[in-house]
């Protein structure tokens, strides 16, 4: 069972609906990717995706496209 899955298991068990959050790492510079991540665990995020920038994200909304934009940068 992954880490991700037993989060899943817990949160059932509790009957909480969990908050998952996702960011660009790298937006909007690469310096401020862990302090993010650690304002989001504080704010109480269960599980955090860091997303990786890329120069086609053809298949992501204009918000993650931009996000991407600026990591690149």
């Amino acid at each position: 069972m992954t880490r991700i899955s037993r989060l899943f298991e817990k949160l059932k068990a509790e009957k909480r609906c969990g908050m998952v959050a996702s960011l660009t790492a790298g937006d909007p510079n690469p310096a401020a990717t862990p302090g993010l991540v650690a304002a989001l665990e504080r704010g109480g995020a269960d599980l955090i995706e860091l997303g990786v920038p890329f120069s086609d994200p053809i298949a992501d909304g204009p918000v993650i496209q931009r996000a991407g934009d600026r990591a690149l940068k």
